[in-house]
C-alpha cells in the first residue's frame, strides 16, 4: 500500500509502539500492513479467526459485542476490512452477504445484535431494536458494489430507500428527515453506492450536509456527553476511497475536512494511542477500542 506522509505531529512510530503495547493481534497486523506493507497473510490469518463455518464473523470482532456467535456488527466490520485491502472479491465477502441475508428479517432489514448473543457479555448500549437496524444501509451497500444479485439483497435495498424517504402529503414534498448520527454514517454509504452524488439530489442528503456545514460534526444523541461522529469518519468509506460519486466533497467542504482532519490528527495521546468518546463497559473493551482506534485514525489520516 502506497500512502501520503502523515500530517505533522503525528508519531507513527509511537502509535505503533501503542498498539504493539494494548492492541489485539489483528490491529498489530493491521498497523504492520500500513506501516510497513507487505502481503495480506497476515491480517487475513488474524481475521480468520473471528471467522464462523456459517460466514458470519463473531468473537468480539467488534469490541462491543464478545460473543462467540456470528453478528451483524462484527461481520459488516469484516467486509469494510476486506474491502480496506482491496478484497471485495475475496470469498468471505461472499459468505458473510450470504450469512446476513440468512439472519436477515423478510423485509431484509439486518439485525442490530441477535438474540443468542444477549447472553454474553456485550456493551448495555447493545440492545435488539424491534425491527432492522441501520447496519442494513451497509450490508446494502456492499451487496451493491459486489454485485451481489438475489432477492435479499434487492429486499435489503428497498428497506433503506423506504427508510430514507419520508412519506410527505399528496403534492409536497416530504421534509428531510434528520438521521441520528450513526444511522447517518451507513446511509451516506448506500446512497453513494447507489450513485447519488449530489446532496441536493436527496432530502437526507441535504439536510445532512446543512448540519455538517453548521456544525462540523453529528452529536450521538443518548450517547455520551462528548459522542459524535465528524466528518472524517462520516465520510470514511472503505470500499471506494474516495467515494465513487464524489459525494465528500459536496457533502462537507474542504474548510470542514480540513479542520476535521486537524482534529484527528491531535487527539493521538501522550502514549502514543488514540481513544474513543464513548464509555469503557469493561478494561479489555476500552483497550480493545483505543487499539482499533488508533489503527483507524492513521488509516484515514494516510489517505
Amino acid at each position: 500500500m502506497n500512502h501520503r506522509p502523515f500530517p505533522p505531529g503525528v508519531r507513527a512510530a509511537d502509535a505503533e509502539e501503542f498498539v504493539y503495547s494494548h492492541g489485539r493481534l489483528l490491529e498489530r497486523r493491521r498497523i504492520s500492513l500500513l506501516l510497513h506493507g507487505g502481503g495480506l497473510d497476515g491480517v487475513l490469518a488474524a481475521l480468520g479467526a473471528y471467522r464462523n463455518p456459517d460466514g458470519g464473523f463473531g468473537h468480539g470482532l467488534e469490541p462491543d459485542v464478545r460473543s462467540p456467535h456470528s453478528e451483524p456488527l462484527s461481520t459488516l466490520a469484516a467486509l469494510d476490512l476486506l474491502a480496506s485491502w482491496d478484497l471485495a472479491d475475496h470469498p468471505w465477502v461472499r459468505s458473510a452477504l450470504e450469512w446476513a441475508a440468512a439472519a436477515s428479517a423478510v423485509d431484509g432489514s439486518v439485525p442490530f445484535v441477535t438474540e443468542a448473543s444477549l447472553e454474553w457479555p456485550h456493551a448495555p448500549w447493545v440492545q435488539p431494536t424491534g425491527g432492522g437496524s441501520h447496519l442494513t444501509y451497509g450490508f446494502a451497500a456492499a451487496a451493491r458494489l459486489t454485485d451481489f444479485a438475489g432477492g435479499w439483497a434487492e429486499a435489503a435495498a428497498g428497506w433503506c430507500r423506504t427508510r430514507l424517504s419520508p412519506a410527505g402529503a399528496a403534492g409536497s414534498a416530504p421534509p428531510p428527515r434528520e438521521l441520528p448520527a450513526y444511522e447517518a454514517k451507513y446511509a451516506v454509504r448506500f446512497l453513494a453506492a447507489e450513485g447519488i452524488g449530489d446532496p441536493s439530489a436527496h432530502p437526507v442528503l441535504a439536510e445532512l450536509g446543512t448540519r455538517l456545514r453548521a456544525e462540523g460534526a453529528l452529536r450521538v444523541v443518548g450517547g455520551a456527553e462528548d459522542e459524535s461522529i465528524h466528518a472524517v469518519d462520516l465520510l470514511h468509506n472503505p470500499w471506494a476511497l474516495p467515494f465513487p460519486t464524489g459525494l465528500p466533497g459536496r457533502l462537507a467542504p474542504g474548510e470542514v475536512m480540513a479542520r476535521d482532519r486537524d482534529w484527528l490528527a491531535s487527539g493521538q495521546r501522550p502514549d502514543g494511542g488514540w481513544t474513543v468518546d464513548w464509555p469503557a463497559w469493561s478494561p479489555a473493551q476500552g483497550l480493545e477500542w483505543r487499539g482499533l482506534r488508533t489503527v483507524e485514525a492513521l488509516e484515514i489520516l494516510a489517505r
